[in-house]
């Protein structure tokens, strides 16, 4: 796809070519993966903080790395965010990143409305011009709002006051009915139908603890959506009140075959007979 020159200016390239702040922290404070299924853009922000966990802006981002693959666009506005955010406080980080999404959302003859803490991010004004290539420039930036937003919920989990949990149900069968059920809310986006129904659900394993094992697959190894599916998952699952713990085991053998793992619902759907 040719973009027009003034998309590719000096800076965006330099960060494309030598990004800034590139891997992966471990451990991590704060981390969250996104993803652009229309680009195939993959990133990873990963990031750790100093500084007292309370008070009025909170703790302080002293390192801030992105991980993964993408277009110029992604890569660049990746690269460049680690950088902007980096040694801000993490409330502030937040709003910033908030302020740049405004920005790159409003139609493509504004410009000069970002706060000084990001001026050199004006440079990605011209992506605004191409609507489809929005995303890929806000990609980072609202996978570090992810990671900010479930840190906060973890804050606030571990502050609250214990709960008592939800007893587990004596019957393995009840127990499996119930899992089985929430799993058929995630729907896998590019087929649009229930990953338990297409057969990519090969095993729900709960222990006493209420933590469960799920061991699933893709429709195909390249697939884009597999963080979204995997977060959707987790998700369904922490809903049922005694599940304490989710574990997600992707696998790729044995390959997934609709024409034997789908349910009679699903073979119909897509047309297997």
């Amino acid at each position: 796809m040719s973009l027009t020159d003034d998309l590719y200016r000096e800076i965006i390239l330099e960060h494309f070519r030598e990004p800034r702040n590139f891997g992966r922290l471990t451990p991590a404070d704060l981390s969250a993966q996104g993803v652009n299924p229309f680009c195939g853009d993959e990133l990873e922000v990963t990031a750790r903080l100093t500084g007292p966990s309370v008070g009025p802006t909170g703790p302080s981002v002293s390192e801030l790395m992105s991980h993964g693959k993408g277009c110029s666009i992604s890569q660049a506005s990746a690269s460049l965010m680690t950088e902007a955010l980096k040694g801000k406080s993490l409330e502030e980080a937040a709003q910033l990143a908030r302020a740049f999404k405004t920005f790159m959302l409003t139609g493509p003859e504004t410009t000069g409305t970002l706060p000084p803490a990001l001026e050199e991010l004006d440079v990605l004004a011209g992506v605004k011009k191409y609507p489809v290539r929005i995303k890929c420039a806000v990609l980072a930036w609202n996978t570090w709002l992810e990671a900010v937003d479930q840190f906060q919920k973890k804050q606030v989990a571990q502050a609250a006051p214990p709960s008592t949990a939800a007893p587990l149900p004596e019957d393995p069968a009840a127990r499996d009915t119930t899992l089985r059920a929430a799993l058929k809310t995630v729907i896998d986006p590019e087929i649009n139908m229930n990953i338990v129904d297409l057969g990519l659900v090969y095993n729900v394993e709960p222990n006493d603890q209420g933590a469960v094992r799920v061991t699933y697959t893709l429709t195909s190894p390249g697939c884009p959506l597999g963080p979204v599916i995997q977060s959707q998952i987790q998700g369904a699952l922490k809903k049922i009140p005694w599940v304490s713990q989710v574990h997600c085991n992707l696998v790729w053998t044995p390959p997934w075959d609709p024409k034997t793992m789908a349910s009679e619902e699903a073979k119909m759907e897509l047309g297997l007979w």
